[in-house]
This record gives C-alpha cells, structure tokens and sequence, in this order.
C-alpha cells in the first residue's frame, strides 16, 4: 500500500473519528433533554453516528472512501480506549466505555464504508 494512501486515510480519520465521538455526546445530550436515556441507548447512537460517519467517508471519497471510514472508526476507538483507561479504578464504564464501544465505533464505520455503494447500485 502507498504511504500516501496510508497518509489521507489519517488525515480524514482523525475528524472523522471524532466527529463520531462528539457526534454521539450531543445526540445523547439533546435525547436526554427529551426522554430518559441509558448506556444502552448511548451505545446505539455511537454505533448510529459511526455508520452515519462511514457512510459520508465513502460518499466523500468514492475509491479509497473504506480505508477513511476504518481509520475514523480506529480514532474514535483510540478516543474511547483513552478515557477507558484513565477512568477512576473502581468507576463501571458502561458499555460504551470499553471494549464493546470500541468494537462498535469500528465495525459500524466499516460497514457504513462497504455499505454506501451497495446500496445505489443500479441495475443493467
């Protein structure tokens, strides 16, 4: 692989990644103002926003659009793996704030990247 292709996957992941995290603290905060929400319901936004995000990369930049939506999903992993390691020892995460937040901000940004042509694929 090039290392210029290498270089714009990270220089569009790294605010890709975090409008993935901002993203999910806002519509978290604003749904709360509206209805009473979980870890759970946090949990559904970051994976909401991360595909949302995966899914503008591969519109944005239609052949190397999957490597950007990886790499969002990678910084805003690296987000969540920083303030799950700096969280107090004996403070319960949720399941935002550990390996499965992790977990979803990659694999739903992933799939956002692969999924975008899927879906406007037109017929011969």
């Amino acid at each position: 692989m090039k290392s210029k292709a290498i270089l714009s996957y990270i220089f569009v992941g790294i605010p890709g990644g975090c409008l993935i995290f901002m993203g999910m603290l806002m519509f978290n905060a604003v749904l709360g103002l509206l209805l009473p929400t979980s870890q759970w319901t946090m949990l559904v936004i970051l994976c909401l926003t991360s595909f949302i995000v995966g899914l503008m990369a591969r519109w944005m930049r239609p052949y190397h659009g999957l490597g950007s939506a990886i790499a969002a999903g990678i910084v805003a992993a690296g987000i969540i793996l920083f303030l799950w390691l700096s969280a107090a020892r004996n403070s319960e995460p949720g399941p935002v704030f550990g390996p499965g937040g992790m977990l979803a901000a990659v694999a739903c940004s992933a799939l956002g990247g692969w999924l975008f042509p899927r879906l406007f694929r037109r017929s011969k």
